[in-house]
């Protein structure tokens, strides 16, 4: 008989009772992408304020339902309600029919004094063995020593994948999530999946595009997959969390073919913003270039296409890329075109072509857009006067206003103060003479405003001003503003250059307003744009130190003059030299320097030695002092036997410990910024 999955409502009195987390915004992988796929089954689900509690302890009682849940016999449950074969567990407690059925069943088994123990933490060593009966093993195929054969053979089948508790110890909700995701992925005796034996049907190999859809026949609220070649939808009994979307895995389905889960697969995906295509490659923002085969499947705008039937309108779109087993890109998949949606540019009308009554292609801020079949507004305009436009999802001028009905701040980063050249924060590249372009160099790299004063001129400073409001991560709101759902944040040490983050990077629940000298917001009144003052801590360029001695004229002459030096060396090369404006004594750390030589700003590191090899807890964090902290992207890693910066896969083959180093605090905004192997 097939099994079902039933889904469950927390009611007020049971919230402290069962595990939960919340139901959406994890961001996947490890324990993350635990909580993602184990609340889309309905298994766990969020707390009334929204928080994880994954440091909660777990009990006897409460791992007895999440039990009998996984297994999918919680609509046997109620016929051993109100009964209990436990003197500790009345048969009125919320749990004494989950107790019952796992005693009846084999899963979980009493203390031999007639007494359960609902309250006491369930152990590594009782959850295992469950999970093992769970996957059909028995005494025989595991060992009579408990719990030592237990254990042995978790270990082996792959149950203690990520875990960090030890034998005897009591698990806490973080870990029991881990365990639950890691039982649902593993084969039973039987070689089938475990999560598949969950729903009536189920569709493998499918890459999720969407957890809210709207189907071809008009469905709304639909899961869209691509699967077996082509677009499907499903209704969906349970929602998907937004963390699984884009990944390719197995989609649950019940008796009535909707949704009730999804699994992903350890399949590789990349999602990137596609600046540069041409027929056989796509270039993203950072300049790395991804090749892809002329007959590679494309999902764009609801339909299947070849890369060589649409790869010029891939420009400007976020594209996933799904990688084969063999390591070439299978398939493509598109957004719609929104990378400029809403942008607003103001500047000296420079160009119309054909003509300023009809124009197909304006200029602007020495850009040149292309206009919208639907624009509005641009017909009464003339060229040399000062303009704002609005431009659609293609970067298309949608819109356009005079000088006296609507004005913005343009915000760039400026690249070049001599040539003019600018980028605006959606990405479009600028040219104008700068007419302050002397003092403006020292801006270099700094986000500023531009404000136009000529055909082709403008002038730019400093984009600052305090915005008196506290940012709250987690709640998306500057103030009593909310984020656009796509904000730039920039991050900055002093006036060293900016760097681009996401909210995800910062890893406070709070920002104070005196650490954001700007704030930006769209034409629907929401905060689109935010400059932090070195918040995040990914301002710094990493590496390791290196100290020198500079100097000028002939040692021993009037003109003869020296300073000290300091420049930071990493897998990129020597970054910087630059005067140093005080002694380093650390070996490893962090350096921000200004577009002028100057240094904006030191990071120092804290080191901890002899970190063992199973410390890296998945490839995007490490366990540190028993704290789960993230890896920095550009993690640097230096091997000092032989003086050579290599990758973290390197690192961990070639030693059994490390050393570490991180920024921030741990249990707060920690994250590691650089690894060492060799003496």
């Amino acid at each position: 008989m097939d099994r079902k999955w039933i889904s469950f409502t927390l009611t007020a009195a049971l919230t402290l009772s069962l595990l939960t987390f919340p139901a959406a915004g994890a961001t996947v992988g490890d324990t993350d992408e635990a909580v993602a796929v184990l609340s889309g089954l309905g298994l766990i689900s969020g707390y009334p304020d929204g928080l994880y509690h994954l440091e909660d302890s777990l009990t006897r009682a409460q791992f007895c339902k999440l039990a009998i849940l996984a297994e999918g016999h919680g609509d046997q449950a109620a016929g051993s309600a109100h009964r209990s074969l436990f003197s500790d567990v009345p048969g009125s407690d919320w749990a004494a029919a989950y107790i019952d059925l796992a005693h009846q069943e084999g899963l979980m088994t009493g203390k031999g004094d007639g007494t359960f123990g609902p309250q006491e933490p369930v152990t590594l060593d009782q959850a295992v063995t469950v999970c093992l009966r769970l996957l059909g093993y028995t005494e025989a195929d595991i060992g009579p020593f408990w719990p030592e054969d237990h254990l042995k053979k978790a270990r082996k089948v792959g149950l203690l994948e990520g875990l960090t508790v030890r034998e005897g110890e009591g698990l806490d909700r973080g870990q029991a999530a881990l365990l639950l995701y890691n039982l649902l992925q593993l084969p039973n005796t039987q070689g089938k999946t475990f999560a598949l034996g969950l729903g009536s049907s189920w569709v493998e190999d499918a890459v999720l595009l969407s957890n809210d859809a709207e189907a071809a026949d008009g469905t709304v609220h639909t899961a869209q997959v691509y699967a077996d070649g082509s677009l499907k939808w499903y209704e969906q009994s349970a929602g998907i969390d937004d963390a699984l979307v884009h990944r390719r895995g197995a989609l649950l389905l019940d008796q009535g073919g909707r949704v009730m889960g999804f699994l992903p697969d350890d399949s590789v995906s990349k999602t990137i913003l596609a600046e540069e295509v041409s027929a056989s490659a796509v270039t993203d923002p950072n300049g790395n270039r991804y090749s892809v085969s002329s007959s590679t499947s494309v999902i764009l705008e609801e339909e299947k296409k070849s890369y060589s039937s649409v790869w010029y309108d891939l420009e400007d779109r976020e594209l996933t890329l799904y990688y084969a087993e063999s390591g070439g890109i299978a398939l493509v998949t598109a957004a719609d075109a929104r990378r400029y949606e809403g942008t607003l540019l103001t500047g000296y009308y420079e160009d119309a072509r054909p003509n300023a009554a009809d124009p197909s292609s304006v200029t602007i801020l020495g850009h040149t857009f292309s206009v919208a079949e639907n624009a509005v507004g641009l017909s009464g305009l003339s060229v040399g006067e000062k303009i704002t436009v609005s431009l659609d999802g293609a970067g298309e001028v949608l819109r356009a206003w005079s000088d006296g009905e609507k004005k913005t701040t343009v915000a760039a980063v400026l690249e070049d103060a001599d040539r003019g050249e600018l980028t605006h924060v959606s990405g479009l590249s600028l040219s104008v003479q700068i007419s302050n372009s002397e003092r403006a160099s020292e801006l270099e790299g700094c986000l500023v405003r531009v404000n136009s004063s000529g055909m082709g001129k403008a002038s730019v400073s400093a984009l600052s001003g305090s915005t008196g409001q506290k940012l709250d991560v987690k709640g998306r709101t500057l103030g009593t503003l909310s984020l656009a759902d796509d904000v730039k944040i920039y991050d900055q040490v002093g006036s060293a250059p900016v760097v681009e983050i996401t909210l995800e990077d910062i890893l406070t629940d709070t920002v104070a307003a005196d650490k954001i000298p700007y704030a930006g917001t769209d034409e629907n009144g929401r905060v689109d744009l935010l400059l932090l003052k070195n918040v995040t801590g990914d301002a710094y360029t990493y590496g390791r130190y290196r100290s020198a001695t500079a100097s000028s004229g002939r040692e021993g002459s009037e003109d003869y003059a020296s300073w000290k030096t300091v420049a930071i060396e990493n897998g990129s090369g020597i970054s910087a030299y630059c005067a140093s404006i005080e002694s380093v004594q650390e070996e490893f750390g962090g350096l921000a320097v200004t577009a002028g030589g100057k240094i904006a700003g030191f990071q120092r590191l804290t080191k901890v030695t002899d970190v063992a090899r199973s410390a890296f807890d998945g490839e995007d964090y490490m366990v540190l002092e028993g704290v789960r902290v993230p890896i920095a992207g550009n993690i640097q890693v230096y091997n000092k036997d032989n003086g050579t910066w290599i990758d973290l896969a390197g690192a961990k083959g070639y030693a059994d410990t490390l050393t570490v180093y991180y920024s921030g605090t741990l249990g707060g905004n920690a994250k590691v910024r650089v690894v060492t192997v060799g003496k």
